[in-house]
């Protein structure tokens, strides 16, 4: 096996690539189908394990999805880091140190609801990430490229259907480097988990949207290409001769021109029908190696000791050995040859030709010979383009040399069998009751062992009670009899009289079957004329009836048959069963005359007028004469279902007669709510709407206490509310509640409601300090009585004027005493008799007097 010899030039990219790189080789999005409109995304990120930044792998990734017609974001989806895996070489033992590429895997369980994501023109998936390797080769500035992950979807319905699909899923990248002027070829076939075509392509890697960013937020579709090296585009991301190519079906092949690591991107777009409906990218790197350029193996064939030229046709004639001689050889020492036998225009597995082992070689004078013989049947009536490669061990993928061979010839001859005296068609007409047979013998001049069948066409045989009884089989003949009983006790041929059997012969060849025998046999059945019975209906004057939900409907159906056959009378409904909507009619069976009631009850529990107001009924009689074709009658009765009559209920609220109630913050409000109704159905009491000075409230935010009831007949229910001052408008003002109540019933198809509405006027607790009259004079000498002035009667204020403070003033001004409580008591300590004047402050307004201080004399 032949290592890489790196230069001196490869040495110092690879030093500075381990001090300045980042961490991005590349990575692709899947979208996975799980069930219904349930779906997992992944996101598969390549990381550079030995020259990226540990620290720059994430934890989760933001996936933002946009609908592709505007590229309006729909949603952001979290993917969690769920697994870290390295990827392999295609020769392990070609590993080089330095390359070493980590594949992440984040993932998410998400739900795409189809009344989100049913935009025709689909929606795509984006992620960005900075940055990419410093030393990418056909980038400038790499490290300000990042990378945009970048995949398209469908929407999760069309045309009023589910429409479901999964992503492609990609082969997995391998580590392989590859050698420049050496080709380079990978496999990315993938597989498609719905089938749908793939078309493979090459496509310019997207940069992020900020490259100064580490997660940049996307705007919508990336808008920015990698900034590529001038000369560097789409057709030679990795140049050489040739440069980069990948086929459509997803081989990707590199001879390139230099040493070095490059990015580039794949673009895989998927079809169904005929018709694009997705895409999915991914970016990977190569880096190209200077290599030992090595000797591929020479692969080279002999047939009949002639050296074979490709292109020449190889034919066998008959009973020659079928066998070429395959000489493979390697100039280079010490190399391990595998070999593989693969077919051109035909698709056989082939590789049991050649030997399956792993062949050592030692340069030039040692050669492997094996012969690769074909077997007698050939794979293909055509030439067969058959190839044999030989691959060595060479790094990092192995060399290879092929030989096609191209080669024709006959398999051993064979005669078609042939079914004897065969006229190709037979016609035969039989009476229902008959028994019918048709001996049939089988011959082959080869004496290759025979198959006789029998099908019908359009029908199954079992089903009618035909066979073929086998009598001899031996190589080269074969007796079978066709046999029927048309037992018209047994078949009904009311509805098919006439079929036709394909009877086939065909060999058994091993090579090349003969062409089959082939004999159809048209049989018709003749059956004896009937008279149809008649269905009549007894006191129903009209076929098309209108009835309303509680009333019944009842009728008999007469069936009478005037050959006194067996009669059989039932109903059918049309699109509907009779016993989901309890309709009542017995199933009856008798000989000439019979009669069956038909009654149906409607309610409301077995009838949904939304759903269907119109029924059609058949009834029907039909006889049953053995052998005669069967007769019918059919009666159509239409049901036209209109809703119950109903009285709609009352509301009220008991005990108050006016439109608007008044209410003081701090005081109970409430109101007796009562609905009635004459027809005493189920009734709902419920509150339904609350308003402030014209303006709507959730009655979850406010403080109202009512229940909805539910009852029969009549309800009750009390509102309650003790009102707050956060009820009050802004500036204190008096406002207006409008409460309204419904009451309605449950009659089916025809309910009915009242309403009732009141006003609530709230005021603020009254504040009127101009008839306060507190106390004006007081001793305080310690003897208990009058000892301290306060204020125990001072209105408190209210919601929007409240008590701030009491200030205390000597009749030259002086503040004396200060309280901000209500509860204040003043001793007058260190002041004289005399007037003094004091100021109760409130929020909007003040409140003066003057209290007088007695002391007694000296």
């Amino acid at each position: 096996m032949r290592r890489v010899k790196i230069t001196g030039l490869v040495l110092i990219s690879l030093i500075a690539y381990h001090s300045q790189a980042s961490h991005i080789v590349g990575g692709e999005f899947e979208l996975v189908h799980v069930q219904d409109f349930q779906y997992k995304l992944n996101l598969i990120q390549y990381f550079d394990e030995v020259h990226g930044n540990s620290e720059a792998e994430d934890d989760f990734a933001n996936a933002y999805i946009f609908r592709k017609k505007d590229e309006v974001l729909v949603e952001v989806v979290r993917l969690d880091r769920v697994s870290s895996e390295f990827i392999k070489y295609t020769n392990p033992s070609c590993a080089e140190g330095d390359l070493v590429t980590r594949r992440i895997f984040y993932s998410a369980t998400i739900t795409l609801p189809p009344a989100r994501y049913n935009d025709p023109e689909g929606y795509f998936v984006v992620y960005e990430r900075c940055c990419r390797n410093e030393i990418i080769s056909n980038l400038v500035d790499p490290g300000q490229n990042g990378q945009a992950f970048y995949m398209e979807f469908p929407p999760v319905v069309k045309n009023e259907k589910p429409f479901v699909d999964s992503s492609p899923v990609l082969a997995p990248p391998i580590s392989d480097y590859a050698c420049a002027g050496r080709k380079f070829y990978y496999d990315l076939r993938g597989a498609d988990p719905d089938g749908d075509s793939l078309v493979y392509s090459l496509a310019v890697p997207f940069n992020s949207s900020v490259s100064s960013q580490p997660l940049p937020t996307p705007g919508g579709r990336p808008q920015r290409d990698v900034n590529f090296k001038p000369g560097i585009g789409l057709s030679n991301m990795i140049p050489g001769t040739p440069p980069l190519q990948i086929s459509p079906e997803g081989i990707l092949t590199v001879t390139p021109a230099d040493t070095g690591v490059y990015v580039y991107g794949i673009k895989v777009e998927q079809y169904r029908g005929g018709v694009r409906i997705g895409e999915v990218r991914r970016d990977f790197q190569m880096q190209v190696l200077d290599c030992d350029p090595g000797s591929a193996p020479q692969v080279k064939g002999k047939v009949r000791n002639v050296l074979y030229q490709e292109g020449d046709l190889i034919q066998f004639a008959p009973g020659e050995a079928r066998c070429i001689e395959v000489l493979v050889t390697d100039a280079d020492p010490d190399e391990r040859i595998t070999l593989k036998a693969e077919g051109v225009n035909f698709p056989q597995d082939i590789q049991s030709l050649v030997p399956a082992a792993i062949f050592p070689l030692n340069g030039t004078s040692d050669t492997l010979r094996f012969n690769v013989c074909l077997p007698e049947c050939p794979y293909t009536p055509e030439p067969m383009r058959i190839n044999i490669i030989a691959f060595d061990n060479a790094c990092s993928q192995p060399l290879s040399d092929t030989l096609r061979l191209t080669v024709d010839y006959d398999g051993p001859p064979n005669e078609d069998p042939f079914i004897e005296n065969n006229p190709n068609v037979i016609n035969a007409e039989i009476t229902a009751g008959e028994t019918y047979t048709l001996p049939l013998r089988g011959l082959d001049n080869d004496l290759d062992q025979l198959t006789l069948t029998a099908t019908g066409e359009g029908f199954d045989l079992d089903d009618y009670g035909m066979s073929l009884v086998e009598e001899l089989l031996v190589p080269g003949e074969v007796k079978k009899t066709f046999q029927w009983d048309a037992s018209c006790a047994l078949y009904d041929f009311t509805e098919r009289s006439e079929f036709t059997v394909l009877i086939s012969l065909s060999d058994d060849s091993d090579c090349s079957p003969g062409e089959p025998d082939l004999l159809r046999l048209r049989l018709k059945v003749n059956v004896p004329a009937n008279n149809r019975p008649k269905v009549t209906l007894d006191e129903l004057a009209s076929r098309e009836i209108t009835i309303r939900i509680d009333e019944t409907l009842a009728f008999d159906v007469i069936a009478e048959d005037k050959d006194g056959d067996l009669i059989r009378l039932f109903a059918v409904g049309d699109g509907f069963d009779l016993e989901a909507y309890n309709m009542s009619f017995q199933e009856n069976a008798g000989i000439r005359k019979i009669s069956s009631p038909f009654s149906w009850r409607l309610s409301c529990n077995n009838i949904d007028l939304g759903e269907k107001s119109r029924f059609d009924l058949s009834f029907i009689a039909e006889d049953q004469n053995n052998c005669s074709a069967p007769g019918g009658d059919t009666v159509r009765v239409t049901i036209n279902i209109v809703p119950p009559d109903n009285d709609p209920p009352v509301a009220r609220i008991r005990g108050v007669s006016a439109d608007t109630v008044q209410a003081v913050v701090g005081q109970t409000v409430l109101l007796d709510v009562q609905g009635d109704d004459a027809d005493v159905d189920l009734l709902t009491l419920r509150l339904a709407g609350i308003t402030q000075d014209g303006v709507s409230l959730d009655p979850e935010t406010t403080n109202f206490i009512f229940a909805n009831v539910r009852a029969y007949g009549s309800v009750t229910s009390l509102l309650s509310w003790i009102p707050e001052c956060s009820a009050l408008a802004a500036d204190g003002r008096s406002t207006f509640y409008e409460l309204s109540f419904v009451v309605e019933d449950d009659k089916c198809f025809n309910a009915k409601s009242d309403s009732v509405s009141i006003t609530v006027q709230l005021f603020d607790i009254p504040l009127n300090l101009d008839e306060y009259l507190p106390n004006n004079a007081f001793t305080p000498n310690s003897d208990g009585h009058g000892d301290y002035f306060y204020l125990p009667t001072l209105p408190r204020g209210n919601c929007y004027n409240r008590f701030e403070k009491i200030e205390i003033f000597s009749r030259w001004g002086n503040l004396v005493f200060i309280a901000d409580n209500l509860d204040f008591r003043w001793y007058a300590d260190g002041v004289s008799s005399g007037a003094y004047y004091y100021i109760v402050y409130y929020t909007r307004q003040q409140y003066k007097n003057r209290v007088y201080v007695y002391r007694d004399s000296p």
